[in-house]
């Protein structure tokens, strides 16, 4: 019996002490530190992939702390307006500013004529490229939106346009001469053709209009002043007003280069110039004004970076940061207090200062206010994100606020199908606008919903499996006897993973190289077909019972050789054609068991995991040999040969969406803002919001976009990209065929692939 009880005592110690340790959100990049703040603390650190992924877990409660940006509790004001609450907020001992920043407008003093009045005026900004006080494209389009409504165009016709062309096209309605610096697009050829079009937005970069560009102020500022820096964008945009100070000039700037400018550059001139409140109003800017830590209006409002803890635990969570960090400073040293501090808060420099309110996200972040998303205003049509799993609606919703809180156009919204196909059929229906799929879909994709690539998915050639490898293996024996050469395999056996699938259009692009099949001829099935004596393409009879039955052609050859499961009711050597794994040959572990067939010779299939699916066969690499794209064999056994002697180097996945679609350019900008606010283009500690649009999402693979890409190229021969480059060709090849690529309403080119549509979408009825 005393042994029981101090047992049962050492459990419930156990358990209170437990209680007492608090999950702090750390970066999985820096195991380092979570051992740190481990070892001897009050803290365990719970690993986060992206500060997105700690926000979830704070609301699960499967975190307690973490830290935000100014733009993620923006964020979280929309995507978890009530889950957590602020504790402490995080400063700069140096300014005692109550904002991260403020964006003021600022006017001479003379003038009087409201927002409107600044029409046929001049404008100073600090330009789209200023980094300095990590100002959102939201931000910096702030004053625009306000003045210009750059958000509201219902007579606009946005087809063919992107949403830069539409607001330039604007701005240079209103202004009369401006500098903008920085990309307006972030297409180069869109931005160069809009500044060469609308040079009278650049021509206040520099002292002499007509040689002015935006590629940034090119003032003399003459002597450096100590306190005021004179590359600063901000400065330059004041002195790009003080130049230009026609009664209707403004510049968009930040409250603290406001000060610093009239204080020390130009103190003469304080009293000369206002600040231009929202409604209308002014404010001039007398020492007192400029004196006081805040503007004395401003077009936005910043709230600091906080520190943030769920509502569970939020009051104790505040307890122990102030005893951690008395007066809200790192205790220094080398203690896990000092260590956890440097992670959450920052340097020597750096402040906690707690709240004793704790508010919500909604409520902390409501000075700033970007609007409900759901009313929100917007030239460009929303872009509709089609996804296939609760997981990926998740993401795309999180990628939907992520966008919308930065100012990112077109604004997305997100849908949920039950599968790909789906996916395809909404787009082609105009109930859906876009997707990233599997290159394996590429054909059907384009055959029969006629949708057209928008970017290609780049992968990192350290991944070499995050890439479409497809490769031809010859059984050695008839490498040493017959087949030598793309021309021996006529009258063959051959395998293939599906009918229409990217290995199986590898093949014919390869068989037009190499004449053995008529480049005139569009029938895939035919084509393929009468050059084997057989194969096993699983799909392909459905082909000639669905589609262009006046066909000649019987396309039971192209599954001659398939095999059912053992398992299957069906009898004995009767073969079947099934595009599912109750055919014994079907995918790519089903392609190599058909080649070890002794009746068949040759397998087109992709590379990715083909050692293990050899060693499940108890089949031996040196039992094959590839056979290479230049016709020639490989001069050695196994199928580990370089990419020159691949059929084809694939990228593994692309953007998708309608042929036709009138909003396609505001798509690719769109999804190029995407790339460089979201993907690997930035640091960590230089994103805005840390969202890893190409990572996984809450522990789940492959959400939206798989995670062996590493960024978005063009689907264009020009790319630099060379499996991008490749996948364009293969498709531009195929298509090039006489009479254009066979249209899947009358041909029965790809009709593997097709019945598991129509499968799927009964499926998707019947749940």
């Amino acid at each position: 019996m005393g042994l029981g009880f101090a047992l049962t005592f050492m459990f419930v110690c156990s358990l209170v002490a437990g209680q007492d340790l608090y999950k702090v959100c750390i970066p999985d990049t820096k195991p380092t530190v979570c051992r740190s703040v481990d070892k001897d603390g009050k803290v365990l650190c719970t690993s986060v992939a992206s500060r997105v992924d700690c926000a979830l877990k704070l609301a699960r409660g499967e975190a307690d702390i973490g830290v935000f940006s100014e733009e993620e509790l923006l964020l979280l004001g929309q995507q978890q307006p009530n889950d957590h609450r602020i504790v402490a907020t995080i400063k700069d001992l140096n300014r005692q500013d109550p904002y991260a920043f403020e964006g003021v407008a600022v006017v001479p003093s003379v003038f009087t004529g409201g927002l409107e009045g600044l029409r046929n005026g001049n404008y100073c900004h600090p330009g789209l490229d200023e980094t300095e006080l990590r100002w959102s494209p939201r931000v910096l389009r702030t004053l625009e939106q306000k003045v210009v409504r750059t958000d509201r165009c219902p007579d606009v016709d946005t087809n063919g346009k992107t949403a830069a062309e539409i607001e330039i096209a604007q701005l240079s309605q209103f202004f009369s001469a401006a500098c903008r610096p920085g990309p307006w697009s972030p297409s180069s050829t869109i931005d160069d053709n809009l500044k060469r079009d609308n040079a009278k937005l650049c021509s206040l970069c520099g002292s002499d209009p007509a040689s002015s560009t935006c590629a940034g102020y090119t003032y003399d500022m003459g002597v450096q002043l100590s306190g005021v820096n004179n590359n600063n964008r901000h400065i330059q945009s004041l002195e790009c007003l003080t130049r230009n100070a026609g009664t209707a000039t403004v510049a968009f700037v930040a409250w603290q280069h406001v000060r610093e400018y009239f204080t020390t550059r130009r103190p003469e001139l304080m009293t000369s110039y206002s600040v231009l409140c929202e409604d209308g109003t002014t404010k001039t800017l007398t020492n007192e004004a400029l004196l006081a830590p805040a503007s004395p209006c401003s077009m936005v409002k910043q709230p600091y970076g906080a520190i943030v803890a769920n509502s569970a635990r939020a009051a104790a969570v505040s307890k122990e940061l102030q005893a951690w960090w008395p007066n809200g400073a790192s205790p220094g040293g080398n203690s896990w207090q000092a260590i956890l501090f440097d992670e959450l808060v920052g340097g020597p420099a750096a402040r906690a200062v707690f709240d004793a309110d704790m508010p919500t996200p909604a409520n902390y972040t409501s000075v700033r206010g970007v609007g409900d998303y759901d009313a929100t205003t917007s030239c460009m049509p929303a872009r509709r994100w089609c996804s296939t799993s609760d997981h990926e609606y998740t993401k795309c919703l999180w990628t939907r606020r992520a966008a919308y809180t930065l100012g990112l156009e077109p604004v997305i919204t997100c849908q949920q199908r039950h599968n790909v196909f789906q996916c395809l059929e909404d787009i082609k229906d105009s109930k859906a606008d876009f997707i990233s799929v599997d290159s394996n879909y590429g054909y059907i994709a384009r055959q029969h919903y006629s949708l057209s690539p928008v970017k290609l998915l780049q992968n990192s050639r350290n991944m070499p499996n995050s890439m479409t490898r497809i490769t031809a293996l010859v059984k050695e024996t008839s490498a040493q006897s017959d087949v030598t050469r793309f021309e021996n395999l006529r009258g063959k056996k051959a395998c293939f993973p599906e009918f229409g699938g990217i290995a199986y259009v590898t093949f014919v692009r390869t068989a037009h190289e190499r004449g053995i099949i008529s480049a005139s001829e569009c029938d895939y099935a035919k084509s393929v077909g009468e050059f084997f004596e057989g194969a096993c393409a699983p799909g392909a009879i459905d082909a000639a019972h669905a589609i262009n039955k006046d066909s000649g052609f019987d396309a039971t050859t192209l599954c001659s050789v398939c095999k059912p499961q053992p398992s299957s009711v069906m009898v004995v050597n009767q073969t079947t054609c099934a595009w599912d794994y109750t055919n014994q040959y079907f995918g790519t572990n089903g392609t190599l068991a058909c080649l070890a067939d002794p009746a068949t010779h040759v397998a087109f299939l992709e590379t990715q995991n083909i050692s293990a699916d050899l060693r499940a066969l108890n089949l031996q690499e040196s039992q094959f040999r590839v056979l290479c794209r230049n016709n020639t064999l490989a001069a050695y056994t196994g199928i580990n040969v370089d990419d020159n002697c691949l059929l084809a180097l694939l990228v593994d996945e692309e953007v998708l969406a309608r042929r036709n679609d009138p909003q396609f350019n505001s798509l690719t900008t769109l999804l190029e803002l995407l790339d460089k606010f979201f993907g690997y283009n930035a640091a960590v500690s230089n994103q805005l919001i840390n969202l890893e649009i190409f990572s996984p999402f809450d522990g789940v693979n492959d959400l939206l976009f798989k995670d062996s890409a590493i960024g978005l190229t063009e689907p264009s021969a020009t790319t630099t990209h060379e499996p991008a480059k490749n996948y364009f060709e293969l498709f531009q090849h195929l298509e090039s065929c006489t009479g254009g690529a066979p249209g899947l309403a009358t041909k029965k080119g790809v009709w593997s692939i097709l019945t598991l549509v129509m499968a799927t979408i009964v499926a998707g009825i019947m749940m």
